[in-house]
């Protein structure tokens, strides 16, 4: 691993290998690695915390730079031994004293859903995104909806933000593992399957309630990214639902299987900037259901059924719906793998290094 970045005209802030991967760090490695792999993307520099347990991003160059670690080594060693570097942002945050980089903001969640968050973390993503949305050279979103909600609590025009949709062929190469069909007791195409974080947007309380109402012991529903029943609270106690599987973290072959044997994919979430999962599901061949809020019709367009996500009623009768009519099921099927084939990686990187490469 090189460590120095003495000439670069560009240097991609790496703070996220060190990180447990969750979405923004998904999209991260999913966008350094596929700019490694653009014709102009040769000769990548992600630079990283000089600390162990590092994660590299394959086909780029690796640096360990400077010392310290977290928001310390971000907001003052990285931009300190960049020298006269552009720094990439991909991960939400950047350092407050550097001007002229580029920064990509996820969504407007520490905003628009405040109480989610800490009242630490929601003050200090209110100042960061204030100060970079007005020194950064290039900032950058992932839909229409999180760009005209960034605009709006930062207070700049919607223009000086630019569009970059995500993708879901990250797991193109991934050889699935059936194991987990029978690990979980499952039977193909007859489960329901959620994937998510534990984050109150995401409306687990809803989806299961609105799964429980359809009282058929014959479908299963799997909840993948979380294995706490506490989160639903007293009234959402699963230890009495044989057919709720609670899966917790799954490798990626695991994942693959799930979403290529589930009956459908259920996303009755309140709050996305964006929403990688249905276009996974979408790519895996799995009809998708999800909830019309935030950017989920601009990102899922008429490739998904949707729901009222505020409606359990709703929820509960789309998901009868789908789970009842093989017809609609194969024609979402179809639609599905079509929409999901235009969101690639390589194309998201492409149209970044468009917007970064634009005069200012």
């Amino acid at each position: 691993m090189d460590t120095s970045i003495a000439t670069n005209k560009l240097v991609y802030n790496g703070r996220f290998t060190s990180q447990k991967t969750t979405g923004v760090q998904r999209v991260a490695r999913e966008l350094v690695a596929a700019l490694g792999q653009l014709p102009q993307g040769s000769h990548v520099t992600l630079a990283v915390p000089p600390q162990n347990g590092l994660d590299p991003v394959q086909g780029v160059d690796n640096v360990k730079l400077g010392f310290g670690k977290g928001v310390f080594w971000e907001q003052l060693v990285l931009p300190l031994f960049a020298g006269r570097s552009r720094i990439v942002n991909l991960s939400n945050s950047g350092s407050i004293f550097r001007a002229n980089q580029i920064i990509y903001m996820h969504d407007a969640a520490v905003f628009d859903t405040p109480s989610h968050f800490s009242w630490k973390f929601r003050t200090w993503y209110h100042v960061m995104f204030w100060i970079l949305a007005r020194t950064s050279s290039c900032v950058l979103t992932n839909s229409q909806f999180s760009r005209d909600r960034l605009a709006h609590h930062v207070g700049v025009p919607p223009e000086r933000i630019g569009v970059v949709p995500l993708a879901a062929d990250h797991l193109d190469h991934v050889t699935p593992d059936a194991s987990v069909i029978d690990e979980l007791k499952l039977t193909k195409n007859r489960y329901v399957l959620a994937v998510s974080s534990m984050n109150p947007t995401k409306n687990f309380q809803r989806l299961v309630e609105a799964f429980r109402r359809l009282n058929d012991p014959s479908i299963d529903l799997v909840i993948v990214g979380m294995k706490n029943a506490a989160i639903f609270g007293k009234a959402h106690d699963l230890s009495d639902a044989p057919n709720i599987k609670q899966a917790g973290y799954v490798s990626d072959e695991k994942l693959k299987a799930l979403y290529q044997h589930a009956a459908c994919f259920l996303y009755p979430s309140i709050y996305e900037g964006f929403g990688i999962p249905p276009l996974e599901a979408m790519r895996n061949g799995c009809p998708t259901l999800v909830g019309r809020a935030a950017a989920l019709p601009e990102t899922c367009g008429d490739a998904s059924i949707y729901c009222d996500p505020y409606s359990v009623d709703d929820i509960a009768a789309k998901l009868r719906e789908l789970l009842d009519s093989p017809e609609l099921s194969d024609d979402l099927k179809r639609r599905g793998l079509a929409h999901a084939e235009r969101f690639r990686w390589t194309e998201s990187a492409r149209l970044m290094m468009q917007f970064i490469d634009k005069p200012q």
